[in-house]
C-alpha cells in the first residue's frame, strides 16, 4: 500500500498536483450553511422509509484501494426528533436471494449503495451492496409494527466477479448495480484514470432465473450512483472518472443524453427530479484529508429533467463543517446530505419555491 501510495504522488506530481492536508474538523458545529448531526460512520447513501419519517442510512465501512475494508451498519435517522437509532434486524428465509448465498447473523454488513422500492406484490425491498466480509448485495424488507424494523430476506454473492457501488431495484426484486472496477484494480491505476479516463466497468443486470447479464452499452469509468426510471424504463449512471451522467433507454439499449459535471456521486429520483451529487474539486484533493475524521471539500447537488437532465437547478456548497458529499435526498424543502468521509449527516435549507 505504501509504494502505491507513493507511485499515486509522483503520478500527481507529474500532472502539477499538490498535497496540503486539511486540518480535522473540530466539534460538531452547524453553521449558514449546513445544519450538522454527528455520531456516524461515512453515512454514503440515503433513502426515506414509506411514511417520510426516517432516513435509512448506509454506514460505510470501506473500499479498496481507497482506504481498509471494514464493517459499518445500517442505521434510522428520525426526521422529527434529529436522531440516530440502530433499527432491530431480524433474519427471516432467503427469499429475494440466491439458494446459495448465506449471512452469518452474528458478523456486521459493509454498507455502501442502497435502493428501497415498493415491490408489485405490497411489501417494502432494500437492497444493499455490502463489501464486509465478502462482496454481495444484500436484501432485506423493511416492515412496520409499531416502528420500522429490517427482516433480512437473503442475498447475492458475487464471487469476485464484480465490485458493485450502488443498486437500483425494481418492482419485481431484480436489480442493476454499478459494477466499478475489478476489485484488484491498484491504486496507481485509479489515480492514472483519473487523467486517461479508460472504461473500467459497467451496470449488471440480475434476476432470480437467470442471474447476472452485463450491459455492455453501459461501459465507462468508475460507474457509480445508478437510478432506475420504471415509468419510462430509463436507466441514469453517474460515471465517477468519466465525469458524466448518462440517461439511458433500456428499450433501445443506447444512451439518450449525458449532463457533464466534475466527479459526480450518487443519484436520487425524487419529486419528479433527478438529483445528482458532484465534487467541485480535484479526486486527487481527497488525499489531502489523511486519516481525518471528515474530509471538507466542496461539493455540488444538481436538480435535473428526468426526461432528458437538462439542468434545473444547482446548489453548491463550501463545505467547512461536513465530509464531501456523496448523495442529497430532498425532503420538505431540506436536502439531506451523506459522505463517504464524514462522521455526520447535514441537511440544507432550500428556498421554499423548490
Amino acid at each position: 500500500m505504501k509504494q502505491n501510495l507513493i507511485l499515486a504522488f509522483t503520478i500527481m506530481l507529474a500532472y502539477g498536483c499538490t498535497l496540503e492536508s486539511i486540518s480535522p474538523l473540530q466539534g460538531c458545529e452547524s453553521n449558514n450553511e449546513l445544519i450538522v448531526y454527528c455520531g456516524f460512520q461515512n453515512p454514503e447513501d440515503l433513502a426515506i422509509t414509506p411514511d417520510n419519517k426516517f432516513l435509512i442510512v448506509a454506514e460505510f465501512g470501506g473500499m479498496a484501494p481507497l482506504a481498509p475494508m471494514t464493517s459499518g451498519s445500517l442505521s434510522f435517522f428520525d426526521l422529527d426528533k434529529k436522531l440516530k437509532i440502530m433499527p432491530v434486524i431480524k433474519f427471516g428465509p432467503n427469499e429475494w436471494g440466491e439458494p446459495s448465498c448465506h449471512r452469518d447473523a452474528s458478523i456486521p454488513f459493509g454498507p455502501h449503495g442502497i435502493d428501497l422500492i415498493k415491490r408489485d406484490d405490497g411489501r417494502f425491498q432494500l437492497a444493499v451492496v455490502s463489501h464486509y466480509p465478502y462482496e454481495s448485495i444484500e436484501m432485506f424488507q423493511l416492515i412496520q409494527d409499531q416502528d420500522w424494523y429490517l427482516e433480512w430476506k437473503g442475498c447475492i454473492n458475487l464471487n469476485e466477479k464484480y465490485y458493485f457501488n450502488d443498486v437500483a431495484l425494481d418492482r419485481e426484486g431484480n436489480f442493476y448495480a454499478t459494477h466499478m472496477f475489478a476489485k484488484d484494480y491498484s491504486l496507481v491505476r485509479l489515480v492514472w484514470n483519473v487523467f486517461m479516463k479508460s472504461n473500467t466497468g459497467l451496470v449488471a443486470y440480475w434476476n432470480k432465473q437467470n442471474g447476472f447479464k452485463e450491459l455492455g452499452f453501459t461501459a465507462g469509468s468508475f460507474p457509480n450512483g445508478i437510478a432506475l426510471d420504471m415509468a419510462n424504463n430509463n436507466l441514469i449512471v453517474n460515471y465517477n472518472l468519466g465525469d458524466k451522467t448518462s440517461l439511458y433507454s433500456l428499450e433501445r439499449q443506447q444512451v439518450i443524453s449525458e449532463y457533464k459535471h466534475n466527479s459526480p456521486d450518487n443519484v436520487v429520483i425524487r419529486n419528479g427530479y433527478v438529483w445528482v451529487t458532484n465534487h467541485d474539486h480535484g479526486a486527487m484533493d481527497t488525499f489531502k484529508c489523511g486519516d481525518n475524521s471528515n474530509c471538507p471539500l466542496p461539493f455540488s447537488i444538481n436538480q435535473l429533467s428526468l426526461k432528458n437532465l437538462a439542468p434545473i437547478a444547482s446548489h453548491s456548497f463550501e463545505n467547512t463543517n461536513m465530509g464531501v458529499g456523496t448523495v442529497g435526498l430532498v425532503h420538505n424543502h431540506s436536502i439531506w446530505i451523506g459522505s463517504y468521509h464524514s462522521d455526520r449527516l447535514a441537511e440544507a435549507r432550500l428556498p421554499l419555491s423548490e
